[in-house]
């Protein structure tokens, strides 16, 4: 199922989904009369206001991520690096509970906040407040530029440079 672009919301690929995310989202987006797509996973909850999928091939997850006009997604690295390199503005809701072996929680918060010293990002730290935190990346840019250098490519390359025998280079810090 598709939605016209709006709001590309976006889970991950955690067994049990993350409810509170898709049920927040779809009540937003009521709210906001915006329509879009989320990609809800292993979660019990189906949106009534927004399209829906369990999964997305990955060069379709990215082509919805360029084509929405706000990304609204869990904590992960993969998600928040296609968003950030569609450059479409973000809002990043973390996972929260408590950890278990079954149950990813409490890590993404850290990683978010710090995310957010450095990039256009708006962290929504509790569902409560995702209304607030779309409404402002709706009252932004629709482009985000995020400055997303790496010196990874320049380390491969001097290796490379040296041949098989030569040592790995130490990595360095990722370029501004």
């Amino acid at each position: 199922m598709s939605g016209p672009p709006g709001l590309l919301v976006a889970v991950g690929t955690f067994l049990h989904g993350f409810d509170e995310l898709v049920a927040a989202a779809d009540r937003v987006a009521a709210e906001l009369g915006i329509g879009g797509t989320a990609q809800i996973g292993g979660s019990r909850v189906r949106p009534r206001h927004l399209a829906w999928v369990r999964f997305l091939p990955p060069d379709e997850l990215r082509a919805r991520i360029a084509a929405a006009r706000v990304v609204v997604c869990h904590g992960g690295v993969g998600i928040l690096g296609d968003a950030m390199r569609a450059g479409r503005p973000i809002v990043a809701v973390p996972r929260r509970g408590q950890p278990s072996f079954d149950h990813p929680a409490d890590d993404q918060l850290p990683f978010l906040r710090r995310l957010t010293t450095r990039y256009p990002i708006q962290l929504c730290e509790r569902v409560e407040g995702l209304r607030a935190a779309v409404e402002r990346a709706l009252s932004g840019p629709a482009t985000i530029t995020y400055p997303l250098g790496s010196d990874v490519p320049d380390i491969v390359a001097r290796f490379l440079a040296t041949g098989q025998g030569g040592a790995l280079p130490v990595l360095g810090r990722a370029r501004r």
